[in-house]
């Protein structure tokens, strides 16, 4: 009845009925004046990691009663891809034509052919295969295209937001109570799920040369179903045997003795900026470069293809503007954290790659927005950044935040945090400033220690509980001035402004990468509350972008791709718990 109904509409009622029920669905993100109940096990648990006790959820491999946390970075899980479009195609890489069902494809995939890799009964792609999905979809007419990029989101992690949210709990599949779980778009919902591992974890960059070496240690990309699982939300048989796998180079020694008496090997979980960078040039690499092959080849992404085809392109962030996955989509170095390089890059000015590659110049990105602003040093110990590193900002020398200013000349209207200015109304005009006068838009927010926009938690109050760092040890719950909250946009306001400047000429396509990286540093800080938040905001972009469609396109001709770069090792323990936390 509700399809009948939704067919039958005008254009003007359709855009009401979505409007609403959009609404509806982000109104159980508002706080209710009810106790915190994810902050407060959050909170418990930090204080007590080492105790052996039962958990709703722990980080890690060592199992449900144990300490709280074993580890604090990434794992060798699926990701989920959630796909809207008629255009687009997950079938074409997925199932019976998914790539892992193939010895010859998966040696393409990897330059070398993984052990326990190939899987005749794979329905997963791999993550690679998605940069095909979106240039076929452009090629059958698809003018707006916007990728949604959960970084560190994997299947457990929307789990949980999505049982806290909604208070219902499901153990496998696609999982309902988030926005892009539930949306149909018309009838042209896809969703599958990909494997993110690397060629290789190590690697001897120079950036000063923009070259690379592989070392002969280094520790191969591939994916074990048996181990790791065929879904993400199962096990593979040898899972309970060898849960370290999960793990790769992270492994403590009882870890990797579990994955030897199993008869296995490791592979290497993914870096983000290897990963983000696959996934929109088609071409796997080794970790912590961008778009450089593992022989030092610099690749093309396909920002750089539609934009020569005369595409808009832009980016958004609610971390450091030119941190790993956002650069991804059009710089090019052979470390991630060469972010001064990667700023030129990104915003149009020479840099290390035409210096010492001779690379092509390209014009750079129509819009760029992120973190980063306030974050500055003075120390010369800036290794990853070589040699032309600049004293000051970090994420930008100050040179080249004048040179890019419209006000000297530059192609951009520069805006950032100021000190009791809306950060949202503050984008938004000057948005529209270059919107109206045809020029590129910066946005650079963030403040002296806060590198991220700040977390709303899971319960929308923007009180986060304490974390735990590298090695276990906790450290205390960030802390948000009321002024911090008014001088921060949101994701959704960033992408609300992206929206104002790349859709100004309605006849000129354009692409758009979104991003809640914060979902990653929480789950870096074995934080389930911000974590919860994070997803909660990148989801209000995602409402963002359909309504943007909705009200301007359509599904024929826009493509949405939801997805994330890699997961971590979040374990849902009991998920009534979870489900009780709403």
């Amino acid at each position: 009845m509700v399809r009948r109904i939704w067919q039958g509409a005008g254009s003007a009622a359709r855009t009401i009925l979505l409007s609403i029920s959009l609404l509806f669905i982000g109104a159980a993100t508002a706080p209710c004046g009810e106790p915190d109940r994810l902050r407060a096990m959050q909170t418990e648990y930090v204080a007590n990691p080492s105790q052996k006790v039962a958990r709703a959820y722990h980080f890690g491999s060592q199992g449900p009663g144990d300490i709280f946390s074993n580890h604090t970075s990434h794992s060798n899980r699926l990701v989920a891809v959630y796909l809207f479009g008629r255009k687009g195609d997950l079938k074409s890489i997925t199932g019976a034509n998914s790539r892992y069902r193939s010895a010859d494809e998966v040696r393409k995939i990897y330059g070398f052919l993984p052990e326990n890799t190939v899987n005749p009964h794979a329905e997963y792609a791999d993550q690679s295969d998605l940069y095909r999905v979106q240039k076929e979809a452009v090629a059958r007419g698809v003018k707006h295209l916007f990728i949604v990029w959960f970084d560190g989101m994997d299947w457990p992690t929307t789990q949980a937001a999505a049982i806290a949210r909604s208070g219902r709990v499901y153990t496998e599949g696609k999982g309902a109570g988030l926005l892009f779980q539930d949306y149909d778009a018309g009838g042209a919902a896809q969703y599958g799920f990909v494997v993110t591992s690397p060629t290789h974890d190590r690697n001897t960059p120079d950036v000063n040369t923009q070259t690379v070496a592989i070392p002969t240690n280094s520790l191969g990309g591939g994916d074990d179903a048996r181990s790791a699982g065929p879904k993400p939300w199962d096990l593979g048989p040898l899972g309970p045997k060898a849960p370290g796998y999960l793990k790769g180079s992270s492994a403590n020694a009882a870890d990797r003795a579990g994955v030897k008496a199993a008869g296995r090997v490791m592979h290497a979980y993914t870096d983000s900026s290897q990963s983000a960078a696959e996934m929109i040039s088609g071409v796997k690499a080794y970790n912590n470069g961008l778009n450089v092959t593992d022989d030092g080849r610099l690749v093309t992404t396909l920002f750089h293809e539609l934009q020569d085809q005369g595409w808009k392109v832009g980016t958004v962030t609610s971390v450091p503007f030119d941190h790993a996955s956002p650069a991804a989509m059009y710089a090019r170095n052979v470390h991630r954290d060469d972010y001064q390089d990667l700023a030129r890059e990104m915003l149009g000015l020479p840099g290390i790659m035409q210096q010492a590659r001779g690379a092509q110049q390209r014009s750079g990105l129509d819009v760029v927005m992120g973190t980063g602003y306030g974050i500055t040093s003075e120390s010369k110990a800036m290794a990853p950044q070589g040699k032309n590193w600049v004293p000051g900002h970090i994420y930008i020398a100050d040179p080249d935040l004048a040179a890019i200013d419209a006000r000297s000349g530059g192609k951009y209207v520069v805006v950032h945090t100021e000190p009791g200015v809306d950060g949202g109304r503050a984008i938004q005009q000057a948005a529209e400033q270059a919107a109206g006068k045809s020029l590129r838009l910066f946005g650079l927010f963030g403040r002296k220690g806060l590198d991220h926009l700040p977390y709303q938690t899971a319960d929308g109050r923007y009180d986060p509980a304490p974390s735990i760092g590298r090695g276990g040890r906790p450290f205390a719950a960030e802390k948000y001035t009321a002024e911090d909250r008014l001088e921060q946009p949101t994701l959704a306001k960033m992408t609300e402004a992206a929206l104002t400047v790349l859709a100004r000429r309605p006849d000129q396509p354009f692409a758009l990468f979104i991003e809640s990286g914060d979902v990653d540093f929480a789950l870096h800080a074995n934080n389930l509350d911000n974590a919860v938040g994070a997803v909660y905001s990148g989801e209000d972009a995602v409402r963002t972008v359909i309504q943007w469609v909705e009200k301007n396109s359509n599904w024929d001709e826009s493509l949405l791709l939801v997805s994330s770069d890699h997961g971590h090792y979040l374990v849902i323990d009991d998920a009534q718990a979870i489900a009780g936390a709403k």
